[in-house]
């Protein structure tokens, strides 16, 4: 997860691409992700929490960012992570309220 993040904030989108699970980079929208990142500064990164049970792993975090010169805006998320061949994964995420 905090490399992914990293990844964002240093607007590395291979990176990104190269970390999302391979069974589900064909839902991965390109466009907008690299849009998102590309407009976005990244302030911070808190992980609530995390698990893992097997191959399969759980992140909650709230990143911060701010999108051009407007206001610090934060996205809450718990994301899910496969491992495969030693390697995880991001599988897919849904937002928290």
């Amino acid at each position: 997860m905090r490399s992914r993040y990293a990844a964002y904030a240093l607007k590395d989108f291979d990176y990104i691409v190269e970390t999302t699970d391979p069974e589900r980079r064909d839902l991965f929208d390109h466009d907008v992700n690299r849009a998102w990142m590309e407009e976005s500064d990244f302030l911070e990164l808190r992980v609530l929490g995390s698990s893992e049970k097997g191959s399969r792993g759980t992140v909650e975090f709230i990143a911060r960012f701010r999108r051009g010169s407007g206001p610090e805006q934060s996205h809450h998320e718990r994301s899910q992570f496969r491992k495969t061949r030693g390697r995880w994964y991001f599988s897919e995420g849904e937002a928290v309220d």
